[in-house]
């Protein structure tokens, strides 16, 4: 009996480390980009998967582009399509050199830096404790679910702009889970053009 209660008591371990695991390596992952990281996040992030993601989306909001499943005439026009072909080199160009293991937490500084001297808003990091922080995440977020055994999603607010929709895809490797996809949507059309660097920052 007691045998049996030990497997039963190691495989609840087991089940429940398996389920918050994806939450505590997004939560890493935004730890690291606001401390630096950059070691940690070259592990955690797939590069190359997430720049390839993610450019799509940084073009909608830097060029203020429709999406084309909510405005198909708009994003058909000529207007948009001589935005998009003149803008998606200089934007695929700007998420190739900043959206990187030492960029990205370098676009969290100056982000930082902006809001600081504008708002006077203070470093939560330093003021607010761990616990308070992390439920304030977790009621940004909208979705989290496993898509399969090896995949994890979650979609999480903007803490800024709720109407701004993070989607991160997680994948589980041998070394753990790793940010594979990031992609940005909004839940109403977005009427004016946002810093790249806002979007990138407050993703994580």
């Amino acid at each position: 009996m007691k045998s049996i209660s030990i497997k039963v008591a190691l495989g609840v371990f087991a089940v429940t480390f398996y389920i918050a695991s994806p939450f505590v390596s997004a939560w890493f992952i935004r730890e690291a980009v606001r401390n630096g990281n950059s070691d940690y996040l070259a592990r955690a992030i797939e590069w190359p998967s997430v720049r390839e993601t993610l450019k799509p989306s940084i073009v909608r909001i830097a060029l203020n582009l429709p999406y084309p499943e909510e405005q198909p005439q708009a994003s058909s026009g000529l207007w948009q399509r001589l935005k998009t072909t003149v803008g998606q080199g200089a934007v695929d160009r700007l998420v190739d050199t900043y959206v990187t293991p030492e960029g990205l937490p370098k676009l969290f500084t100056l982000r930082k830096t902006y809001r600081d001297y504008t708002a006077n808003d203070a470093d939560e990091a330093k003021t607010t404790p761990l616990l308070e922080r992390i439920e304030r995440a977790w009621a940004r977020v909208k979705r989290a679910e496993f898509t399969g055994f090896t995949t994890f999603e979650i979609d999480m607010a903007d803490k800024q702009d709720p109407a701004r929709i993070y989607l991160g895809k997680l994948k589980l490797t041998p070394l753990g889970w790793k940010l594979a996809e990031l992609r940005i949507k909004f839940l109403t059309a977005a009427k004016n053009t946002n810093e790249m660097s806002t979007a990138v920052e407050n993703a994580l």
